[in-house]
C-alpha cells in the first residue's frame, strides 16, 4: 500500500516553479531541500532526459546524463536566481553538461567544441525545446562533414561557419602555405558536401543551418 503524501510535498505541488526555487536559502534544512528538489525532478525528469536523448542520439546515455544533470542542478541550486525561467536554468545546465561528457567521450577527430553553439543555446525562454532540437541538427551536421570531408577540411568548416573566423585568420592560425589560403579548402569541402547532397536530398539540412546566401557568400569573396 503505498504511503500518502506529505503535507511537505502536497504544498510543493501546489506552487509554482518560481515560488517552487524561491524557497531554496541557505538556511534552509537538508530535508526541506531534499523535498522540494523531489518536486523539481518530478516536474522537469521527463524534459531533461529528452534533452540529453536529442543532444547524446543514444537512450541509454541520455538516462545517465539526466541523472547526472540533476545532480549537478541539486548541488548548484542556490546559484539560482530567478532571471530565467526553471526551464531554461535546467536547459542551460543540461546542455552544458551534456556537451562536456560527450567531448570527453567522443573518438572523432574534429572536437565538439567547434560545433555551432549558437545553435545549441536556449533561443528562447518558453521553449528551450526549440534550442534542443537545433542542437540536434548541429551535432548531426558535424557528423554529417565528419563522414564527408577530410578532418582539416571538417576543422575550416567548423571554425568559418560555426564560429565566423574570418578566412584569412584561419589561413594564419593554421599554416596554410597553398595560394588560396582557407579558401581552397572551403570550396573543395563545400563541393563534396554539395555532391552528396544531390544524392541524399540533405539540402534541407543545410538550409537549417545556414541560409543559401549565407553559403554563396565565400565563393564570391
Amino acid at each position: 500500500m503505498c504511503n500518502a503524501p506529505s503535507g511537505e510535498s502536497l504544498k510543493s505541488e501546489l506552487l509554482s516553479d518560481a515560488e517552487l526555487m524561491a524557497e531554496f536559502r541557505p538556511e534552509i534544512s537538508r530535508e526541506a531541500a531534499d523535498a522540494l528538489f523531489t518536486e523539481v525532478f518530478r516536474r522537469y525528469q521527463d524534459r531533461v532526459r529528452s534533452w540529453c536523448y536529442r543532444i547524446s542520439g543514444n537512450q541509454e546515455t541520455a538516462r545517465d546524463l539526466s541523472q547526472e544533470v540533476f545532480l549537478k542542478a541539486y548541488r548548484h541550486i542556490l546559484s539560482f536566481r530567478g532571471d530565467a525561467s526553471l526551464s531554461t536554468w535546467l536547459y542551460a545546465i543540461t546542455r552544458n553538461h551534456c556537451l562536456t561528457a560527450l567531448k570527453r567521450q567522443t573518438s572523432e577527430d574534429v572536437p565538439l567544441d567547434l560545433v555551432n553553439h549558437a545553435m545549441l543555446r536556449d533561443c528562447s525562454a518558453s521553449d528551450p525545446d526549440l534550442a534542443a532540437e537545433l542542437g540536434d541538427i548541429s551535432r548531426r551536421m558535424l557528423l554529417f562533414m565528419t563522414r564527408t570531408l577530410d578532418p582539416l577540411e571538417v576543422r575550416i568548416m567548423a571554425l568559418h561557419y560555426g564560429h565566423d573566423v574570418p578566412l584569412a585568420t584561419i589561413t594564419r592560425q593554421l599554416a596554410l602555405d597553398n595560394p588560396s589560403g582557407a579558401k581552397a579548402y572551403i570550396v573543395n569541402a563545400r563541393r563534396k558536401l554539395q555532391a552528396v547532397i544531390q544524392r541524399r536530398g540533405l539540402s534541407m539540412v543545410l538550409k537549417a543551418q545556414r541560409g543559401p546566401e549565407y553559403w554563396s557568400q565565400t565563393e564570391a569573396a
